[in-house]
């Protein structure tokens, strides 16, 4: 949190007049404050509101000189020490009077003051880097009443993940996830952010990737598929047909993926028979296309020709090379031909090119439907399948980001 941000959400409203609540007739009245620490505080915001800063300050210390100070006394003092402060721009300073206040025994603070001052405590311990403090206001700011709205609980998860509360982060953010899904908008970037490192730091490695998939499946952003496709490669139980449609996801994403990776791809690219794959993996760091492709290419027209008269397995053979050259409604075509004449050696096979040629050809929600209705027969398949379905899904209909607050 930054010295500006700060500011902006500390306001006058820590002065005298704005600390003042109005109560119930059924609730216990606020704590005086004695009478020669009210009249110094009186004078210090009158001084802070001509922006009199240096009269401001001397009257705190008036305050601050009354003998028989009481402890909710203390409390007032220090708030309005933190209000000069801010004024002045000295977050440091204001942060030690923050800290001090909300550091009071919570008896003396009363219930409808708790977060106006367990919030600005936990913000300028944010901003002067004191993780442990931050977190330790954030769980008091949780317990206050009514709740603190979600970009409050966003912070709150924030300081405790900095506090090293991963426990108390996580389920803070995903309380805010949680309700972003209720009224059918994004997740904050934040909140994902933060339950994901939280996982990488208590070692749940399970968790982190499935976090990783949320990220892509809501933001759709390069650097998020360059990891979750990364792991993706090292799943137990991928074939090579598998490391073929990683290699095309990743194209199709944009993921930034290593020369190590390009090269896994397009070894397996080449050792398929599916050139036009390997060529597109060389420009990222891969192999050189074995040098049968020319021949290869050459050839297409005729395999095309060719299709009508063969069983499901050529079709859906020329179907992947045909993808892998860049043909991508014949490739749709001859996926199609391949489905409608039976059974082909590897499962969803035809409607794996079939979706991935429609999402190349910009028909994203029909290629969302192929994918969603694909049952894939290990963990290892069943992630390839998500993943390409979120790339399609968010190409279809990006998410709602919620309302700025």
């Amino acid at each position: 949190m930054t010295s500006k941000s700060v500011r902006a959400a500390l306001t006058a409203a820590f002065l005298l007049g704005g600390a003042s609540v109005a109560y119930a007739a059924d609730k216990p009245a606020a704590p005086k404050i004695t009478s020669g620490v009210a009249k110094a505080l009186s004078t210090a915001q009158t001084a802070n509101t001509k922006k009199d800063y240096p009269a401001a300050l001397a009257a705190i210390e008036q305050a601050k000189a009354v003998t028989d100070r009481t402890a909710y006394d203390n409390l007032m003092i220090a708030r309005f020490s933190m209000a000069v402060h801010i004024g002045m721009n000295d977050y440091a300073a204001a942060d030690v009077d923050a800290e001090a206040a909300a550091d009071t025994d919570p008896a003396v603070v009363p219930d409808a003051d708790k977060s106006v001052i367990y919030k600005p405590a936990m913000q300028l311990a944010l901003n002067a880097k004191h993780y442990d403090k931050a977190a330790k206001y954030a769980k008091l700011l949780g317990d206050t009443t009514p709740p603190p709205d979600a970009a409050t609980q966003a912070t709150m998860a924030q300081a405790m993940y900095l506090g090293a509360d991963y426990a108390g982060a996580t389920t803070l953010a995903q309380k805010n996830i949680d309700a972003a899904k209720a009224a059918g908008t994004r997740p904050a970037r934040n909140d994902l952010d933060i339950i994901m490192s939280s996982q990488v730091k208590q070692k749940d490695e399970a968790g982190a990737e499935m976090t990783l998939e949320a990220l892509v499946q809501y933001y759709n952003m390069p650097e998020d598929w360059g990891q979750i496709l990364g792991v993706t490669l090292g799943t137990k139980g991928m074939t090579e047909t598998d490391y073929i449609y990683v290699g095309r996801l990743m194209l199709a994403s944009g993921a930034k993926f290593s020369a190590n990776d390009a090269q896994v791809i397009g070894s397996t690219a080449n050792k398929s028979a599916l050139y036009g794959d390997a060529e597109a993996m060389a420009k990222a760091g891969g192999p050189a296309p074995d040098a049968r492709e020319a021949a290869d290419k050459k050839s297409i027209p005729a395999q095309i020709a060719l299709g009508p008269k063969q069983g499901a397995e050529y079709n859906v053979k020329t179907a992947e090379a045909l993808y892998g050259y860049g043909m991508y409604a014949d490739a749709e075509k001859m996926a199609r031909d391949a489905k409608a004449k039976g059974a082909t050696k590897e499962p969803n096979e035809a409607d794996m090119v079939i979706g991935m040629s429609l999402a190349a050809q910009g028909k994203y929600a029909e290629a969302a439907t192929v994918f969603s209705g694909i049952t894939a027969t290990n963990p290892a398949k069943a992630r390839v399948v998500r993943l390409w379905g979120y790339y399609a899904k968010s190409k279809a209909a990006p998410a709602a980001a919620a309302p700025a607050k």
